[in-house]
């Protein structure tokens, strides 16, 4: 019986929590009705592309670096 009772109990809590989410969940999508410029998204975009520019470079070089040490501890296996 206490498994019973356990079980209901995780259901109410499951119902409790999924309420209490679906009310955050409503207060949140309210603050959706943000009005933004499009110069502001603009400035926006504008920096994630400069950021995303960077990002790339950052990518690449750790790619050849990665590449360049593999084919070091390729060389230091071959040598035993």
């Amino acid at each position: 019986m206490d498994s019973y009772e356990d079980s209901d109990n995780e259901v109410v809590n499951l119902s409790l929590i999924a309420k209490n989410y679906e009310s955050d969940e409503e207060v949140t999508s309210s603050d959706n009705n943000l009005s933004i410029s499009f110069d502001e998204l603009q400035d926006a975009f504008i920096d994630l592309h400069k950021e995303s520019v960077k990002l790339a470079k950052l990518v690449s070089f750790s790619k050849k670096t990665i590449s360049n040490l593999e084919k070091e501890v390729l060389k230091l296996n071959e040598k035993r």
